[in-house]
């Protein structure tokens, strides 16, 4: 029996022509606390402003 393909068309998405979803609130940074961890809050407000820059969450 011979094999049978399909081909299909997908269309591709990119951040920067379609945006997802309407843009929610903004994201407050991390604050407080009873233990400070300097590299984790440093990496959630680097994904805080890449968020932003992508027009997924307001701007704080």
């Amino acid at each position: 029996m011979a094999a049978s393909w399909r081909f299909l068309r997908v269309k591709r998405l990119s951040a920067s022509t379609k945006n997802p979803a309407a843009t929610q609130a903004a994201i407050t940074a991390p604050t407080g606390g009873a233990t400070v961890d300097a590299e984790a809050r440093a990496a959630i407000n680097a994904i805080i402003t890449r968020l932003e820059a992508y027009g997924l969450v307001a701007d704080n």
